[in-house]
């Protein structure tokens, strides 16, 4: 979702890109989940489902008496969403093309989430206003969002992998809306009308032999570069993308570093 950033089309690429960063994310996102409350019974909306991940996790956590609707504003996204409940057996689960200005009028829901979707909006205050507005009173809003603004690092740096986060980080703090709003969802929920949320703010440590994140990060650099380069933002360093996976684990084999995403904030709130 989003209300006028820059955005990779839904390719087949960034879709697998998209699956392949909730497999990374799969355990925050649980998380969140869990601790903001959400559970069996539920009615709860997904905003930005995209392929459907996060809407799947959810359905796990409120059970078959609960539902869950998740919306986007990506044909192809909804409708491989709704092939891939089909084929894991998700019958408590619905998709449904939707702007975030067009949020669905069957309210009240018990929850709204949302991950990766304040950094897209301009007026972050203003879709959590509007979250909050299809959910009951004493329900839940939560959202999972990357600090864009932060670095990534390794002890020791391995450079190429400083390289590739500098030439993202330069090109998400141009083309996003809101690439810091990790760092100000305090103060974004209260402008929304909502209490002060609860907020847990936590990096990764891949494994040394978890590949997932490595090749997530790479497929990111890929379906961005065309952008980047428009933006000027590509590190020279980083050099063919096409062998820059066995460049990193080579890299990083050598040294035997150990590195750690940047930050990811995840809030939470109930509806007075």
């Amino acid at each position: 979702m989003s209300d006028g950033s820059v955005y990779v089309p839904s390719s087949d690429e960034e879709l697998e890109r998209l699956q392949l960063q909730a497999r990374c994310l799969e355990g925050l996102t649980r998380r969140l989940i869990r601790e903001s409350g959400i559970g069996p019974g539920m009615r709860v909306l997904d905003l930005g489902a995209g392929p459907g991940d996060v809407a799947f996790l959810v359905a796990e956590a409120v059970g078959p008496s609960g539902s869950v609707v998740g919306v986007d504003r990506e044909e192809r996204s909804v409708q491989l969403a709704k092939r891939r409940a089909a084929e894991s057996g998700y019958d408590n689960v619905t998709f449904a093309v939707a702007g975030d200005d067009a949020l669905p009028a069957d309210a009240p829901f018990d929850a709204a989430i949302g991950r990766f979707v304040l950094i897209h909006q301009r007026e972050p205050s203003a879709m959590i206003r509007r979250a909050a507005a299809v959910v009951r009173q004493g329900g839940i809003v939560a959202f999972l969002e990357p600090a864009l603004h932060l670095d990534s690092h390794s002890l020791p740096e391995i450079e190429l992998v400083s390289a590739v986060g500098r030439s993202l980080k330069r090109f998400m703090l141009a083309a996003l809306p809101s690439p810091d709003v990790a760092g100000r969802l305090i103060p974004c929920f209260m402008e929304a009308g909502l209490p002060e949320p609860k907020v847990l703010w936590e990096s990764v440590v891949p494994g040394s032999k978890d590949d997932i994140w490595l090749r997530s990060l790479i497929l990111t650099y890929k379906n961005f570069l065309p952008f980047m380069q428009r933006f000027g933002t590509v590190d020279p360093l980083v050099g063919d993308p096409d062998t820059l996976a066995e460049r990193i684990i080579a890299d990083a084999l050598a040294r035997r570093a150990q590195g750690a995403t940047a930050p990811f904030a995840s809030a939470w709130a109930t509806k007075a």
